[in-house]
């Protein structure tokens, strides 16, 4: 997908690890996904970029159908940079013409301690629920497009954030 080099290229000078534009329907939504959040997250319900908040996977699928590609972004650690970083390129793809671009981050939002559910979102302009939020398998969508990922055994272990950008 020649015509997202530059996307691509871009995010690498804002900090990214790898990048790769890949086909919309590498992207794998199941609906197991969210009870990984739901019976393995303390962020479950307590923030709203998070299920129940989040789009399920139905609608995920749905919206994914409006789009053509995806760049796939790789990056590390902390997750307030990475996701503020991914938020970065979706603003330079609507300037580049991609108005539909949107962010997918990775895990609960970064951005604020505690997250109001009662109220408005203090940060919607960065706020961006994460791939496995929607119901995105990461393992396989990441495996399905040539990158490596697997659980880590240790804290200490080299961790990888990914994130997606949606294009058209």
């Amino acid at each position: 997908m020649k015509q997202y080099d530059s996307i691509c290229k871009i995010a690498l000078e804002m900090g990214a690890k790898f990048t790769k534009s890949i086909n919309i329907n590498s992207i794998v939504v199941e609906p197991w996904v969210q009870w990984k959040c739901k019976f393995g997250c303390s962020k479950h319900g307590k923030s709203k970029t998070c299920p129940p908040f989040s789009p399920g996977y139905d609608e995920t699928k749905q919206i994914l159908s409006c789009y053509s590609a995806a760049i796939l972004v790789e990056g590390e650690p902390p997750s307030k940079n990475f996701n503020d970083m991914l938020v970065k390129i979706e603003n330079r793809c609507s300037l580049m013409g991609f108005y539909k671009a949107f962010a997918l981050g990775a895990g609960p939002c970064p951005f604020c301690n505690d997250c109001n559910i009662d109220e408005p979102c203090r940060l919607p302009l960065k706020a961006r629920p994460a791939m496995e939020a929607c119901g995105i398998d990461v393992f396989k969508t990441i495996r399905n497009n040539g990158f490596s990922v697997k659980f880590l055994n240790h804290k200490n272990e080299y961790v990888k954030y990914f994130g997606l950008i949606l294009i058209e």
